[in-house]
């Protein structure tokens, strides 16, 4: 593999192959994982937008997309990941990780993705939605940001909302720690927005963002929903804020009514 890990090259169909099935028949055995709606994802490029959740670890992210891996698999799906996944984990795992899909996250990478023929997964709250506290694990997070929808926009490609809940429960984060993530200054310094206090094993108590941490079994669903096309709004589109903010409030409201359903009629852990 030529690229370095986190750019578009370092994408490894072989290796996607073979370990792809592995890492999900692992996943949902322990998790009783479902993956649902890939019925409604276009033949094409498309963008994927959802929530995660359960720290660092984000255990649906690695259920979606290696699910789609083996359930879907055309076109390949990358997935767009903060910096500390290429510059903090250990380089092998990053390696992996990018052999499987995953992007280091910028719209210059995203676009070029897109254009490339590849469908694109991101998750617009970042680490805000990944560490949100566990009472507010049933919100959607997006954090006030909408590059996203300004990315679909420029790329014209439908939009696919995606859907999931149980990550959350894998761990219990008590507070974000965004005010002390602010006072250390790792907003600025590492794009690090929140600085999560967590109850979790084998841990106990942790202050910060987990190393790693053995996940209680909760029931994970991951729900893909029809898309929104890009041909409801007009070329440009990505320029004017009206579209953008339509696009992101359509997105948003989509994605919080399927979670709102699917917690009503889940009980915590069991699913």
């Amino acid at each position: 593999m030529s690229a370095a890990p986190g750019e578009l090259g370092s994408y490894d169909p072989a290796f996607a192959g073979r370990h792809g099935p592995r890492l999900f028949r692992a996943l949902s055995a322990y998790f009783r994982a479902r993956v649902e709606g890939l019925e409604h994802l276009p033949e094409g490029p498309f963008l994927g937008v959802g929530n995660h959740s359960g720290g660092t670890l984000m255990p649906d992210t690695l259920l979606w997309g290696s699910g789609y891996h083996v359930l879907r698999g055309s076109p390949p799906l990358l997935v767009l990941a903060h910096d500390l996944m290429f510059d903090a984990y250990p380089r092998p795992l990053a390696r992996a990780l990018a052999r499987l899909g995953a992007l280091r996250a910028s719209r210059e990478r995203a676009l070029a993705a897109l254009r490339a023929g590849f469908a694109l997964q991101v998750y617009p709250g970042g680490d805000f939605d990944a560490e949100r506290p566990f009472a507010r694990r049933h919100q959607i997070e997006f954090a006030g940001r909408t590059g996203w929808a300004r990315l679909a926009l420029e790329a014209r490609v439908p939009v696919v909302p995606v859907v999931a809940i149980g990550g959350h429960e894998t761990l219990v984060v008590l507070t974000d720690g965004r005010r002390l993530a602010r006072a250390l200054g790792l907003d600025r310094r590492l794009r690090l927005q929140v600085v999560p206090v967590s109850l979790c094993l084998p841990f106990g108590l942790f202050v910060g963002p987990l190393p790693g941490y053995l996940p209680l079994p909760a029931q994970i669903t991951v729900r893909a929903l029809p898309p929104l096309p890009a041909e409801r709004y007009p070329v440009g589109a990505h320029r004017d804020p009206a579209a953008v903010a339509d696009l992101d409030a359509r997105v948003r409201a989509a994605l919080q009514s399927c979670l709102d359903a699917m917690a009503r009629a889940r009980r915590p852990l069991l699913g």
